[in-house]
């Protein structure tokens, strides 16, 4: 099994633009009509990451804001991530969602979710099928936020399906 790996070289400064927490409970852990609740704040969408360095390495340059972006083909669809590794999972906005083929009103697991802007609704959902860095990963959890994320979020249950995240100056590089 991958673990998640980060290495930070030389003076680096690591700011955390985008964070999110969420808690599952346990069955009878959570009084009725309660939902998990989950915490991110917001990032601006930019152009894609660089080619790949390999079949099963994907070399990313930071981009001028900071953030290392990365593309995905879910169910058959190209969407841009930001790679979130304070993530804890996969986060989808609307769009992204509903390009997807999963409709915000028709997902029945409805939470909270805190940004910057104030409060969103959520609801979980599942990719049936995420294609990055030269793997596939089936059926992975996500957060499917309304409103106020210009772009989804690569969380950590993707991440660490893909291998060894790297993160060195200016580059992070995912690998086996």
């Amino acid at each position: 099994m991958s673990r998640l790996h980060l290495e930070f070289g030389g003076l680096m400064t690591l700011t955390a633009i985008v964070a999110i927490s969420f808690s599952l409970p346990a069955a009878g852990d959570t009084p009725a009509g309660a939902a998990p609740a989950a915490n991110i704040a917001m990032t601006q969408p930019v152009e894609a990451a660089s080619p790949s360095a390999g079949p099963a390495t994907r070399i990313i340059r930071r981009h001028s804001d900071g953030l290392f972006y990365v593309e995905g083909e879910a169910n058959g669809h190209l969407i841009r991530f930001v790679v979130d590794t304070g993530a804890t999972v996969v986060v989808l906005n609307r769009a992204d969602a509903e390009k997807l083929g999963i409709p915000f009103e028709s997902l029945a697991s409805k939470a909270s979710m805190r940004t910057v802007g104030g409060n969103s609704d959520m609801r979980w959902a599942k990719i049936d099928r995420l294609d990055m860095a030269g793997k596939r990963i089936e059926k992975i959890n996500a957060a499917v936020v309304d409103g106020g994320l210009p772009v989804s979020l690569m969380g950590q249950n993707a991440l660490e399906l893909l291998g060894t995240v790297t993160l060195r100056g200016d580059t992070m590089t995912i690998h086996d």
